[in-house]
């Protein structure tokens, strides 16, 4: 009796087992339905309502390699990813979703998966069969979503190692704050989207047009969406739909003091943006409790730079205490192109020639030779190589090949060495301490060093000089833009190059040769001193 009836639990027990892997099965294979249709994932699984810029992420990620998500504030980027990860791991068998966020690691933990914890615990059901932990959700060690950390120590090659070799049928990477994830993580991911269905989402506020997730955009690398709190429907509507979003009053009132409206005589430009019509009349109140007149609609004049990635979800024109605007590039490079289209790349007739040459100081550093005809500035010429010899040969070769009246060479560590070889060559040609105290006679302003004062300059030819025109090189365009300056003591400074070769990952060669270009030695012959 014993035997038969521990042999009936036994198969009581098996054919549930066996009813409750079918539900589970079942189920799986039901939600492979919606790897077509995020949204419907979202609304009908997930029983939420999504904003459109969201729908808009979600089916972005379906349909292209690589999505940009550029958000402004409290618009829901977050909220949307975690939805996204969820669709992914579950609409494909033997997914892998990986996440990740700039150091510390605090942003990972807090915001993305403090949205996937919350949709575990309101879709129980959906994770019965998956083991969850710390930044970890899996269903066998094949399919998971995972949280991966960016270390803030190590060689950048022990950074791309964590993100390489990642393989699956299904693969998702999600890095948030991705305007601060180090060049390297980037080069991983995509050498693993190389084959199969893979994708990458990354989200961020756009506060400056440099680094790598810029230049997937600027290169057509990626899809861009815009999270705009224009398009927020607590913004639209005044009313609270989505708790902890951003609100009708805050944009109001960042509007009202970030922006001001254009005069009569100003036409709209690249810093400036429409009132929408559901805002016309809108009000609300300061930081201290005064009412704000109502607001009028019309175009306005976009005032303080985190306006236009805070509210807009854009790239500012001209990021706070930023040396030089975009608006002014765009305008001398129109300016080449014009100039080209009639003459070709030829110099102006009857201008010689200004060369600034920087030497490149480590191995991976460049020489950039600028050659620069009054306004008419050349295609860079760069090479490789960090003998001081070596750099002078090339340079005079380059030197001789044109009219110039004389090299302005950085005289910084190894490029010492290199204008008196070219002045023993034949070259007019003087070595320029950019670390040394700025020329008593500028005009500019004061400055606490040269290197600051020949910036200054570059800004002053381009926001000023309708004849300044810019070659189309993204490299030198990308290193003008990177710099913001402030004042100690009465005196101007610009950001320091160590910084700048953080930001841009490499050292601004070109820049600094352009920055070269506006010397003006006190002496003509310098160089023999």
């Amino acid at each position: 009796m014993q035997a038969y009836v521990t042999r009936r639990r036994d198969e009581l027990l098996s054919t549930l087992l066996d009813r409750m892997n079918t539900t589970f099965a079942d189920e799986e294979s039901a939600l492979e339905q919606y790897q077509t249709n995020p949204v419907a994932f979202a609304e009908n699984v997930l029983e939420e309502s999504l904003t459109g810029d969201v729908k808009r992420l979600m089916e972005s990620v379906r349909d292209y390699p690589i999505t940009i998500a550029r958000s402004a504030n409290a618009t829901g980027k977050t909220h949307g990813a975690a939805r996204v990860a969820v669709w992914f791991y579950k609409s494909f068998p033997g997914s892998q979703v990986y996440t990740a966020a700039a150091p510390p690691q605090a942003n990972l933990e807090k915001l993305l998966w403090g949205e996937l914890g919350g949709l575990i615990e309101q879709h129980p059901k959906l994770f019965q069969n998956d083991t969850t932990k710390n930044l970890h959700i899996e269903r066998s060690a094949q399919s998971f979503i995972t949280g991966v950390s960016i270390p803030l120590s190590g060689t950048a090659a022990q950074r791309q190692a964590k993100f390489s070799g990642k393989h699956a049928p299904h693969l998702l990477f999600i890095v948030d704050e991705g305007d601060a994830v180090p060049d390297e993580i980037f080069t991983a991911i995509e050498s693993c989207l190389s084959g199969g269905h893979g994708r990458l989402l990354v989200m961020f506020n756009p506060r400056a047009e440099q680094g790598e997730v810029y230049r997937m955009e600027r290169d057509g690398r990626a899809n861009i969406v815009e999270l705009t709190a224009f398009n927020h429907p607590n913004v639209r509507t005044g009313e609270t739909v989505i708790m902890g979003a951003v609100d009708r009053q805050t944009a109001v009132r960042r509007i009202q003091q970030w922006s001001r409206p254009l005069s009569e005589r100003e036409r709209p430009d690249s810093n400036c943006f429409k009132v929408p019509s559901f805002l016309e009349g809108a009000t609300a109140v300061d930081q201290a409790g005064r009412f704000l007149p109502p607001l009028q609609g019309g175009w306005r004049k976009i005032t303080e730079p985190a306006f236009s990635y805070m509210v807009l979800g854009r790239y500012p024109a001209q990021s706070a205490r930023q040396l030089i605007s975009r608006e002014w590039i765009d305008r001398a490079r129109s300016r080449w192109d014009a100039y080209v289209g009639q003459h070709g790349e030829v110099a102006p007739v009857g201008t010689r020639a200004k060369m600034g040459l920087d030497v490149g100081e480590f191995g991976t550093d460049a020489n950039a030779a600028c050659f620069r005809y009054g306004g008419f500035v050349e295609r860079l010429v760069t090479w490789s190589g960090v003998d001081p010899l070596m750099t002078a040969d090339r340079a005079v070769e380059e030197f001789l090949s044109r009219d110039v009246s004389r090299c302005s060479v950085d005289a910084t560590g190894v490029g010492a060495g290199v204008a008196p070889q070219m002045a023993r060559m034949g070259c007019l040609a003087h070595s320029v301490k950019v670390a040394s105290s700025p020329n008593e006679a500028s005009e500019l302003g004061d400055f606490g060093l040269l290197r600051d004062q020949l910036w200054w300059s570059v800004r002053e030819w381009l926001r000023t000089d309708s004849g300044a025109m810019l070659p189309p090189d993204e490299q030198l365009i990308e290193e003008l833009l990177c710099p913001t300056y402030d004042t100690e003591g009465g005196k101007v400074r610009i950001m320091k190059k160590g910084v700048m070769r953080d930001l841009l990952k490499r050292s601004p060669d070109r820049a600094d040769a352009l920055c070269l270009t506006f010397h003006e030695p006190a002496l003509l012959f310098s160089f023999l001193e």
